[in-house]
């Protein structure tokens, strides 16, 4: 992971902190305001603060594979001429090297 994948992941995770303690904040701020706040859960607080964490976090990795996929083109990888061609085909000229192998000499040994 280079610097900017781990700067853009740390600018990830703390938007999905701050939207997970804002809606946690004004769950709370709407559970005492509430007429029905005696049957509110105070884990329903928590539980909408996460949601919303999650969901922020899912919508800026989202918007990053989108931005991934329309600037992938410009930096996909062009093949390079190749400079060393003239010794590539030197190399596949050149017949493989045997070693004679003495068939009565390995037979004993077995």
């Amino acid at each position: 992971m280079n610097r900017w994948q781990r700067l853009w992941l740390s600018v990830k995770l703390i938007a999905a902190v701050a939207a997970c303690v804002a809606a946690g904040v004004q769950a709370f701020f709407y559970m005492m305001d509430s007429s029905d706040a005696s049957r509110i859960h105070p884990l329903s607080i928590l539980v909408a603060g996460l949601i919303f964490g999650f969901v922020t976090f899912g919508l800026l990795t989202s918007i990053e594979r989108g931005i991934r996929r329309l600037l992938a083109p410009l930096f996909t990888a062009k093949p390079q001429p190749q400079a060393h061609a003239d010794t590539d085909s030197e190399l596949a000229a050149q017949p493989p090297l045997m070693l004679s192998v003495d068939e009565p000499a390995q037979q004993k040994s077995l």
